[in-house]
């Protein structure tokens, strides 16, 4: 009998979503075959280089990144839009993986951004993979938005951390990667010594965490790998060798029940 091809879907949460490549890495090495990828975000990224058949590229190139290295990806514009532009970012990229259209990519693969005029999500299914992935790592006030005249784009992750719903292959084991886990330690925080940026961003995580979950709950995949949200900073990308090998352990850990089922 033959097994269940995978569809995985990969979520949103800056440079933790780097665990996606160890995760990745420890379905390949078992053997899965994956043939759908549903990226968010820093999702969209990993998700696109798996679907090129660079994700062994990808992981190198983030493996040698150091402190220094990422800030001089960090092309800073005009902060009434967005403290950096992005495109420095994507065109460091080429030398992982080449722009090509969506539809052309060895296996299907779609990224989700937000449009804020008219308040709903956005699928890429089509089209310059460097475009959707561009819009969907867009996070507001941070990466300057992608506007295009009828559609405002930011960070897909503003409404949908976890795309579960956008999977088209309902009939595949479903493997969703959640970035806003339980934390490794409970640490309290003294929200009442934050300043008001502090306050907002703890805000915006508490409620990124409760839609993810609520997207797990009602979606409902077959398996689903928890990486603690407090595994990592957002722009901690010079631990990107530990941070694959953590999700290497977490998939080990937490995917047993794929290897009981393989044949």
């Amino acid at each position: 009998m033959n097994r269940k091809k995978i569809s995985l879907v990969l979520g949103s949460g800056g440079a933790r979503g780097i665990t996606q490549i160890g995760v990745i890495n420890w379905l390949i090495e078992h053997e899965f075959e994956i043939d759908e990828v549903v990226g968010c975000s820093i999702g969209s990224l990993v998700g696109a280089a798996f679907a090129e058949g660079r994700i062994h590229e990808l992981g190198e190139w983030m493996s040698k990144l150091t402190k220094r290295e990422v800030f001089r990806l960090m092309d800073f514009g005009d902060p009434r839009y967005g403290f950096l532009k992005g495109q420095r970012v994507l065109n460091t990229l080429q030398e992982v993986f080449e722009d090509v259209p969506i539809e052309n990519m060895k296996i299907n693969y779609a990224a989700v951004a937000t449009d804020l005029v008219n308040e709903e999500e956005v699928v890429f299914r089509n089209g310059s993979v460097y475009h959707a992935i561009r819009a969907s790592i867009a996070i507001p006030g941070v990466f300057k938005s992608v506007n295009t005249g009828s559609q405002f784009l930011v960070d897909g992750g503003v409404l949908n951390p976890l795309p579960i719903n956008y999977v088209r292959h309902r009939e595949n084991i479903i493997v969703a990667v959640n970035l806003d886990g339980p934390p490794l330690l409970k640490t309290p925080i003294a929200y009442e010594k934050l300043n008001a940026i502090s306050l907002l961003q703890e805000s915006y995580f508490a409620m990124r965490r409760k839609l993810t979950q609520l997207n797990i709950d009602l979606y409902k995949p077959n398996y689903t790998v928890h990486i603690p949200h407090n595994i990592s900073g957002i722009w901690d990308f010079d631990r990107s060798k530990e941070l694959i090998d953590t999700g290497y352990q977490f998939a080990e850990e937490q995917l047993a029940g794929l290897l009981n089922g393989k044949k």
